[in-house]
């Protein structure tokens, strides 16, 4: 009996073409479908016409909030998924034997983002192999120093491949990103250094939406904030390190708290205060170690804000009272002073909220402006409290080598004022 035209194989073949094997094939396929989807946008969003003022023979920049640049920035990261242009190694791809473990490993000491890409494209991702990439090629990029770090790090893209890879999976494999510390903190900084803080921010607001995408990308809504807070103080840190400083890093953390705090205009919710506070300490510990002049670089306006956010998230708190100490334009001594008023005599624990060093240094950056504003009495009185703050003699001695320095530094400060105000 002759068989029908239905079973023939190149029938089908006709109607499910085979997948674009090489780089001209995808990007035959990416023209097509490109072509495709603007006429569907123009059919349901026509394109509005064009000014008066647009009158100029000069090409107008693509608008990249259009759907028509959405659409095709999409299709790109698509396509450029290994999965369509990576032919698997054997190596990459096998997942068992403790020889072609260990030649794996060797691969991405060496070459991290490239064995990246092939487990990727044999869908082989593991949390443990994702995490030992990104900390190789961080060691590899560690090598340079300065701006040649950072552009060791933008070269190396390790940042976009894994974002791409991100989107382009599933529920299940989205959440594995998030569930290594030590992996997404090193992937913000590749992102941070790329300039893709964006992707962050969106993270941030899929997480406060408790779904990261897909058809179970919902999170419970602990594990979801307890993910924000990690993320958020990353990207804070990324910025002053591998970014802009001080003044973007703010910048995001402010725009994160205010999307939060007053979001629908209602109170805040007491549950996010735990999750946004720890980023805005390390900003303030990051403005105490900073040069003055770093700091007198910050918007006098945004400090403001800063310190606002502050007193919602943590009022009557140390941290509080030290940070008007480094407002760029009108640092203010007087809120340290209070707080300090309200600790009991002797040696101040761990409890004031700061790092007990970082506490110890916001005092002898009050005394000196102090000092320089010739407040006598305020000078003797807070001189008196550092005093009972420094270590004992035989703690000093066994002190790093940073710390001795900084602790015989403030001994001199404060012998100097005894001499002074004799």
């Amino acid at each position: 009996m002759k068989g029908t035209s239905s079973l023939s194989l190149k029938a089908w073949s006709k109607i499910h073409p085979p997948l674009p094997r090489t780089p001209r094939e995808s990007q035959q396929l990416l023209k097509a479908l490109t072509s495709s989807f603007r006429r569907q946008l123009d059919r349901e969003y026509p394109p509005s016409a064009p000014s008066d003022r647009d009158g100029s023979n000069d090409r107008t920049p693509e608008n990249p909030h259009s759907s028509v640049h959405a659409t095709d920035r999409h299709l790109r990261a698509i396509l450029d998924n290994p999965l369509f242009r990576v032919v698997p190694s054997k190596s990459a791809a096998a997942r068992n034997g403790s020889g072609t473990a260990s030649r794996l490993q060797q691969r991405i000491a060496k070459e991290p983002m490239v064995v990246f890409d092939e487990l990727v494209a044999s869908g082989s991702v593991t949390l443990p192999t994702l995490r030992d990439c990104l900390s190789s090629q961080m060691l590899l990029a560690s090598r340079h120093i300065g701006n040649g770090l950072i552009q060791a790090m933008k070269d190396a893209r390790a940042g976009s491949k894994v974002v791409s890879w991100w989107f382009a999976s599933d529920s299940a494999t989205r959440q594995m990103l998030f569930k290594s510390r030590a992996a997404t903190t090193t992937l913000v900084k590749f992102l941070v250094a790329e300039g893709r803080q964006g992707v962050v921010l969106d993270w941030l607001r899929m997480l406060a939406n408790h779904d990261i995408g897909g058809r179970n990308g919902q999170l419970p809504e602990k594990i979801a904030q307890q993910v924000f807070g990690h993320l958020l103080v990353n990207l804070v840190t990324a910025e002053i390190q591998y970014g802009q400083g001080l003044s973007f890093a703010m910048r995001y953390y402010l725009q994160t708290c205010k999307s939060q705090m007053f979001k629908d205009n209602v109170v805040l919710n007491l549950s996010w205060q735990p999750v946004l506070l720890p980023a805005g300490v390390h900003l303030c510990e990051s403005l105490m170690q900073s040069s003055p002049s770093r700091s007198k670089e910050l918007d006098g306006a945004m400090y403001n804000e800063y310190i606002e956010v502050l007193s919602r998230l943590a009022p009557s708190s140390c941290l509080l009272a030290t940070a008007p100490l480094y407002h760029p334009t009108h640092p203010d001594v007087k809120p340290f002073l209070d707080f300090v008023d309200t600790l009991p005599p002797g040696r101040v624990d761990s409890s004031t909220g700061l790092k007990r060093e970082s506490f110890v240094r916001a005092g002898f950056d009050a005394l000196r402006l102090l000092v320089d504003q010739d407040k006598r009495r305020d000078v003797l009185y807070l001189a008196r409290f550092l005093q009972q703050q420094l270590p004992e003699k035989t703690d000093s001695a066994n002190a790093s080598k940073s710390n001795h320095g900084a602790y015989t530094e403030r001994e001199d400060l404060l012998s100097q004022l005894d001499l002074a105000l004799a």
